[in-house]
C-alpha cells in the first residue's frame, strides 16, 4: 500500500471518520480518540502492511507506523480534513483515571515536541561550540542563539495553551490568552523583584510568581476554561455568543487560575520535582537500574507521560533533568544494541533487513520500529535490551547523571550531557557505552531463533512444498466446519466479500468445533481466538474466521487448542466455540474460510453450491487451481 491507501484502509477499519473524535501523532504512531470502541476492527489492523502494530492504550487507540508515521498522518488528515466531530466526547472505553491522564497529557505534548526536542538540540550545540570555542558566550551570535533555543521553554506555556484547547476542544485564541495572562511583565517582573508579593482582586489575593517554562497551571487553566466557555455558550443568547463567550470566559477563568489554580499547579510540580529528586538522592543506583531497565515497557503502556510535568518542574527550578531524559537515552541506546545483535545473529534475511533499518532510529531515540518489529517479538532480544538499560541507568543513577535540556533521547542528545562544572559528559558516555555495549552483547549470547540457513527435514520439505506448490493437479480444501454453504460474496463485512484478503466461501457453523482441513502448519493464532491461520503442505494459505465482529468478545466463548508453529493433520481439533453464547451476544455466524494467497493460484474454486449443507469435515468446498 502507498500511504494514502494505508490510510484509507486504516480509517475505514477503525469504524469510518465517523467513529474518529481526535486525531494526532507522536514519533512513530498515530492516536486517536475514537467513539466507539467495538467498532475498531484490531486484528485487520495489524495485519496490514505498512503496521508494526496497534493497540488500545491510556485511553487511546494507537497505531504503530515508525518512520513514515508523519506521511500517514498527513493522508489522514487529507481525508477526514476538519470534519471531525469535536463537540461529541468518545463513548468508548476510556479505561481508569490514570489512562485519562496519560491521553490527556500526551495529546498535549506530542503536537509540541518538535519544538521542544528541536530547541534542545540547539542548546546541545551551542554548548559544544562554546567547550571547544568556535563560539564565544559573550558574542552577539551566541545572544541570538540562545534566544532562539530558549524561546520555546521560556514561553512554554503558550504552546501548551494552544495544544491544550485542540485536546480541551476549548478556543484555541482564549486558551492562548490565558497563557499571556500568566505571563504578562507586570506579574513577571514583581515575581522577579519580589517587593511586591501579592495584589488584591475584587477580594482575591493574586500571589506573583513567576510562571515562565511551567506546565501544570496553564493545562488546569485551558482545562477550567473549556467548561466555562462550554456554559457561557449554553447561557448567553447565540446572536450576543460572539462578543459576550470570549469577554466572560476570561473575566471568569482569568482570576480563578492567576489567583488559585496556577499556585496550586506550580505546589503539584515543585512535589514531583522534589519527589523524583529524592529518590535518585536516597537510592541513586537502584532507581536507576529499575528506571532504565523498565523505560521499555514504561514507554509501551505510555506510562513515560506521567513524567512529562516533573520533567519540566525539574528544567525550571534547577536547569536540568536526572528522570526521565536520562533514563530514556540508556534505554534507547540499549535498545539499539539489542537490535544490532539481532542484525549481527540471525539468519533470516527479512529479519536481517528490519533489523538494520530499525537500528538506525533507536541510535536516534525513535525505538518502536525496534520494539514491536524486532526485539519484542524475538523475546530475548527485548530481554537483552532491559539489562542494558538497567546497566546503563545503574551508573547514571550512581553519578546522577543530568540532561541540560529537553531533546529526542539519543546519540544527538549527548552534548546536552556536556557540564563545564563536572564530569556529567564523561559519566554519560560511560551509562551510554554500558548500555549499548550490554544490550549487544547479551543480544548475541542469548538463544532466540534466529531462521537458521540450515533447517531440519521436514523445515525443507515444507519449504520447498510451499515455494514448487506441487507441480501437478489441483489441492482440494474440505471442510473445517460443520454447517450451511454460502458464497463469499453474502458476507456482511466488505473486506471479505470484495475479496481483499482472498477467495473463499463463507459457512454458518451448526456446530461450535474447527478441524484442519489438510495437513500443515499453524501459522497465525489471535489473543481472542476467533481467527486461525494455517499452511497446508502444498502450500495453501487457510484463514478460518469464526463469526463476524467477534474480536470485540475478546475471546470469551472460544478456545484455542493448538499453538502458533503446532503441525497439524488433517481432523485435527484447532479451535472450539459456544454457538448459543455467540448467538446471545447478537453476533453474525457467517465464518469466512479464506484462501489468503489466492495471488499464488491461477483460480480458486468454491466446489459447493449455495446454501449447501456440510455435515462433516471431509467434504470438499475449495479447490486452489495451479
Amino acid at each position: 500500500m502507498n500511504h494514502q491507501e494505508l490510510a484509507q484502509t486504516i480509517i475505514e477499519k477503525m469504524g469510518g471518520k465517523s467513529n474518529i473524535s481526535q486525531c494526532w501523532h507522536c514519533i512513530t504512531r498515530l492516536r486517536f480518540n475514537v467513539k466507539d470502541d467495538n467498532k475498531i476492527k484490531l486484528d485487520e489492523i495489524k495485519a496490514l502492511d505498512g503496521v508494526i502494530g496497534a493497540q488500545f492504550q491510556s485511553g487511546q487507540f494507537q497505531v504503530i507506523i515508525g518512520n513514515e508515521v508523519a506521511n500517514v498522518y498527513e493522508e489522514i488528515h487529507h481525508i477526514i480534513g476538519d470534519g471531525l466531530d469535536n463537540d461529541s466526547q468518545s463513548s468508548g472505553k476510556n479505561g481508569n483515571i490514570l489512562d485519562r491522564i496519560f491521553d490527556v497529557i500526551s495529546g498535549i505534548f506530542n503536537p509540541i515536541l518538535a519544538a521542544i526536542t528541536g530547541s534542545g538540540l540547539l542548546k546541545g550545540l551551542m554548548t559544544i561550540l562554546v567547550a571547544t570555542n568556535l563560539l564565544s558566550d559573550q558574542s552577539s551570535t551566541y545572544a541570538v542563539l540562545d534566544a532562539i533555543s530558549n524561546a520555546a521553554f521560556h514561553f512554554l506555556p503558550f504552546l501548551i495553551a494552544f495544544s491544550a484547547a485542540n485536546k480541551f476542544r476549548a478556543n484555541q485564541s482564549l486558551a492562548v490568552a490565558l497563557a499571556g495572562i500568566l505571563m504578562y511583565p507586570t506579574f513577571l517582573e514583581n515575581a522577579a523583584s519580589g517587593e511586591i508579593a501579592s495584589l488584591k482582586f475584587i477580594g482575591l489575593t493574586i500571589p506573583m510568581n513567576n510562571y515562565a517554562s511551567s506546565v501544570i497551571p496553564i493545562i488546569l487553566g485551558v482545562w477550567l476554561l473549556s467548561y466555562v466557555e462550554k456554559y457561557m455558550k449554553k447561557w448567553v443568547p447565540s446572536s450576543l455568543s460572539i462578543i459576550f463567550v470570549p469577554m466572560l470566559s476570561l473575566l471568569i477563568t482569568a482570576p480563578i487560575l492567576l489567583a488559585f489554580i496556577a499556585p496550586l499547579g506550580t505546589t503539584i510540580g515543585s512535589y514531583l520535582e522534589r519527589f523524583f529528586t529524592t529518590l535518585f538522592d536516597v537510592a541513586g543506583p537502584l532507581a536507576g537500574a529499575l528506571m532504565g531497565g523498565l523505560m521499555p515497557l514504561i514507554v509501551i503502556t505510555g506510562m513515560h507521560y506521567a513524567f512529562f510535568p516533573g520533567t519540566f518542574a525539574s528544567f525550571e527550578k534547577f536547569g536540568y533533568d536526572i528522570m526521565l531524559l536520562p533514563m530514556n537515552l540508556v534505554a534507547n541506546l540499549a535498545q539499539a544494541g539489542a537490535t544490532l545483535g539481532v542484525f549481527i545473529k540471525t539468519k533470516d534475511s527479512k529479519m536481517k533487513q528490519l533489523a538494520f533499518s530499525s537500528f538506525i532510529p533507536a541510535v536516534f531515540g525513535i525505538t518502536e520500529p525496534a520494539i514491536y518489529g524486532v526485539t519484542m517479538k524475538l523475546k530475548k532480544p527485548f530481554y537483552a535490551s532491559m539489562m542494558g538499560g538497567a546497566v546503563g541507568g545503574a551508573i547514571f543513577g550512581a553519578f546522577t547523571v543530568k540532561a541540560m535540556s529537553f531533546t529526542v533521547p539519543g546519540v544527538l542528545a549527548i552534548p546536552t550531557y556536556l557540564d563545564s562544572q563536572s564530569n556529567n559528559l564523561l559519566f554519560a558516555l560511560m551509562g551510554v557505552g554500558a548500555s549499548f555495549a550490554i544490550g549487544l552483547v547479551m543480544t548475541l549470547v542469548l538463544k532466540f531463533d534466529t531462521g537458521a540457513s540450515e533447517p531440519n527435514e521436514k523445515e525443507k520439505e515444507t519449504k520447498t512444498v510451499v515455494e514448487i506448490q506441487d507441480k501437478e493437479g489441483p489441492i482440494s480444501i474440505v471442510s473445517p466446519l460443520k454447517g450451511e454453504v454460502v458464497s463469499l460474496e453474502e458476507c456482511p463485512d466488505e473486506t471479505f466479500a470484495s475479496g481483499i484478503v482472498g477467495k473463499g466461501i463463507g459457512i454458518y457453523p451448526t456446530e461450535g468445533l474447527v478441524k484442519a482441513p489438510f495437513n500443515g502448519t499453524v501459522t497465525m493464532t489471535t489473543p481472542t481466538n476467533h481467527a486461525i491461520g494455517i499452511l497446508s503442505d502444498e502450500g495453501v494459505e487457510l484463514l478460518i474466521h469464526v463469526g463476524l465482529d467477534t474480536v470485540d468478545l475478546k475471546g470469551k466463548g472460544f478456545e484455542r487448542l493448538v499453538e502458533e508453529g503446532a503441525a497439524i493433520k488433517q481432523g485435527d481439533s484447532l479451535l472450539t466455540f459456544d454457538i448459543a453464547f455467540l448467538k446471545a451476544q447478537n453476533i453474525n455466524l457467517f465464518s469466512p474460510v479464506v484462501v489468503t494467497n489466492t495471488p499464488n493460484f491461477l483460480d480458486v474454486v468454491p466446489t459447493t453450491t449455495n446454501k449447501t449443507a456440510i455435515n462433516a469435515i471431509n467434504q470438499e468446498i475449495l479447490v486452489a487451481i495451479k
